[in-house]
């Protein structure tokens, strides 16, 4: 399937809540100008104090981490559209200075079944362990195979979560975020092997599409610059 961005979307009158986790991200904060743009309510959960700077009437922002169920039920409580912008990132990597990359789809899915919230969408890292040797050379076979074994856990952690719960989710899964801005024709596939590269603001963008329009329900498709 492929996508093409048009200026001027119009989906309608219907204002929604849409509460983005790890939403001072660089694919949050495409997020928040898309929805925002679009006369949405947007509640901006973020684990940076002081990394959104954006003042908006619509724009309510809850600074904290997604292990705290006091704060997630705080910030999808009045939530049509739960998205985590975060990308699970190799632990080693982790930068502890704040709360950074600790969003839990484990507490945000508990809470949104306890609140009988539905539309959940949020990102697995996927990468393939074959090929990305070959792509970058500097990054090691072993390094490969260390990586992929850790999102692959992460992502099989959020989906077995999910496919026991009665949401209506989505797992977009990404191998590569490319070092640009790359904007308009996008694909999407079930196939990990339809592309290596997207750009945040093309994620982004399809995450905002797919909100908008309701689809790709309980599906986990793969996407990709064209």
């Amino acid at each position: 399937m492929k996508y093409t961005e048009r200026s001027g979307h119009n989906f309608g009158n219907l204002i929604m809540n849409i509460t983005i986790f790890g939403a001072n991200s660089p694919i949050g904060k495409y997020l928040i100008e898309f929805f925002i743009n679009d006369n949405h309510k947007v509640t901006a959960f973020i684990d940076k104090p002081g990394s959104i700077k954006l003042p908006s009437k619509k724009l309510n922002i809850i600074v904290g981490h997604a292990y705290d169920p006091l704060l997630v039920d705080k910030a999808i409580k009045n939530a049509d559209i739960v998205i985590n912008a975060f990308r699970p990132d190799f632990k080693m990597f982790k930068n502890r200075s704040y709360y950074v990359n600790k969003i839990s789809n484990k507490t945000i899915i508990k809470e949104m079944i306890k609140l009988d919230k539905k539309r959940f969408i949020t990102i697995s890292r996927l990468i393939n362990n074959k090929n990305t040797g070959k792509i970058n050379p500097l990054i090691s076979i072993s390094l490969n195979n260390i990586l992929y074994k850790s999102y692959k856990k992460d992502f099989e952690h959020t989906f077995n979560l999910l496919e026991e719960s009665n949401l209506n989710w989505t797992v977009i899964k990404i191998i590569h975020t490319a070092p640009s801005r790359k904007k308009g024709e996008f694909l999407t596939s079930t196939d990990d092997k339809i592309g290596h590269f997207v750009s945040n603001y093309n994620i982004a963008y399809f995450i905002y599409y797919i909100s908008i329009n309701n689809l790709f329900i309980n599906e986990s498709p793969v996407i990709s610059n064209k």
